[in-house]
């Protein structure tokens, strides 16, 4: 056995963050990582939505900075983009164009290859902080009630390794699950929506020819008549990344000229333009059936001492709305401040119980927009959330004010009770009693 030694199951994203954290509490911290894996790497089997756009809220921007300093400024020379919420993004809903006023919230646009390859290297530079790939995790080592760490396969031997913690970071393909079942510890059943979405996304080399107003342009889905949907946003690296989103079983094909097809039916033209003339750099990926799933680990009451998990192995959000990175760097900001007065290998639940309580929002928000899609009677909470959300979506092209609080809530810097302060609140009930809507601008 090794003293003051943690293991984290995971080098991807949450897993990284997780031994950043883990580095200022315990004197060795282990990633152990089923792909090959080097500094450098850039796609890799074991992060397939690396393939597609991701999003890192303004709050979870703001959580990665205090982990990382300078982080911002450090993506910001490797190409990242910097756009302003409100004028940098070009945005349609189904009453029409949102406003384009400042909001005073920007984030950075990169690739999920470029943020991750820039903290690995930060990660991997610690002391203590050290990289074992190409291992197979079968399962975990434990005594009386204590996870003491895992066993598996490396290069066709077996492996094993010790550690006071053990931390799940495997993400959406975790088997926590079964291998806690395996020592007679057993989990409630995961919550699951699935809102049938998919989406299909090509990288394209920017086309300067193109005189645009926009760094980042989108046109939502929404429950339940505007099934189809897309995205493109500028990005590191002088490309465009474009994505198809398709709802309630709508999708967009993945040959060429289905692709373009596809994009021809959206309002946000820009899109389709910038697919027949741009240079494509990828190939095109699909991601189908995208969905939600929640592990209650929190409410394991014989939870094994040892072991802590968090990100996608406990709450995978359908990644169309953005949450997993921001979901990811809350978890490990608890998980630090968590630190500094509990003993997490002694009082894993405190933990798991934080876990559970940072995804309540983000889950109810991307669940509730899935639900929009399901043919069975709902809550009356569910229905009430989605009537108003409705209605708010009505106000908002012809309302800077009502954007402004919607574009905060959905980047996590407000709370969802900022939707129904006063100023809102009355906008919102106004259009949905009179059936009047405020004037659009023009695109």
């Amino acid at each position: 056995m090794y003293s003051d030694r943690a293991l984290v199951i995971g080098a991807g994203f949450a897993g990284l963050l997780a031994a950043r954290v883990l580095s200022e509490s315990y004197g060795d911290v282990v990633l152990v990582e089923r792909d090959q894996i080097t500094v450098d790497t850039e796609h890799r089997a074991g992060i397939p939505q690396a393939h597609h756009p991701h999003a890192l809220l303004a709050r979870g921007a703001e959580a990665l900075e205090a982990l990382f300093p300078k982080l911002g400024a450090e993506l910001a020379a490797a190409g990242a983009v910097e756009a302003d919420l409100g004028s940098d993004f070009m945005s349609r809903a189904p009453a029409g164009w949102a406003p384009r006023d400042p909001i005073g919230l920007k984030v950075h646009s990169m690739t999920r290859v470029t943020i991750e390859q820039i903290i690995r290297r930060r990660v991997l530079k610690l002391p203590n902080v050290s990289l074992v790939d190409g291992v197979t995790i079968d399962g975990l080592l434990h005594d009386r009630g204590t996870v003491t760490g895992v066993h598996g396969r490396r290069a066709d031997e077996p492996y094993t390794d010790y550690a006071d913690l053990v931390v799940d970071a495997s993400g959406r393909t975790s088997k926590l699950v079964s291998w806690l079942a395996e020592f007679g510890v057993h989990c409630p059943a995961p919550m699951i929506v699935n809102g049938h979405l998919a989406y299909t996304s090509r990288l394209y080399h920017v086309n300067h020819d193109l005189k645009l107003d926009w760094k980042t342009a989108y046109e939502i889905t929404h429950a339940p008549t505007t099934r189809r949907g897309g995205a493109v946003s500028t990005v590191d690296d002088g490309l465009w990344f474009v994505t198809l989103f398709g709802a309630g079983g709508d999708a967009a094909p993945t040959d060429e000229d289905g692709f373009l097809a596809y994009a021809t039916t959206l309002e946000c033209q820009d899109i389709a333009e910038i697919i027949k003339t741009a240079t494509p750099a990828s190939a095109i990926h699909h991601a189908p059936n995208l969905r939600s799933r929640w592990n209650r680990f929190h409410k394991v009451p014989n939870w094994p001492r040892g072991l802590l998990a968090l990100g996608d192995s406990v709450v995978s959000l359908n990644p169309v709305y953005g949450h997993g990175m921001t979901l990811a760097a809350l978890n490990c900001t608890d998980l630090r401040n968590l630190l500094e007065d509990h003993d997490l290998a002694n009082e894993p639940l405190v933990f798991q119980r934080a876990v559970a309580k940072s995804a309540q929002i983000p889950w109810t928000s991307a669940t509730t927009t899935d639900l929009g899609w399901s043919q069975r009677k709902l809550p009356r909470s569910t229905r009430f959330t989605q009537w108003y959300a409705r209605h708010l979506f009505e106000v908002i092209p012809g309302n800077p004010q009502v954007y402004r609080a919607f574009i905060r809530v959905s980047q996590m810097v407000d709370h969802p009770a900022a939707l129904f302060r006063p100023a809102v609140l009355r906008r919102v009930l106004w259009s949905a009693l009179s059936g009047s809507r405020p004037r659009a601008r023009e695109r």
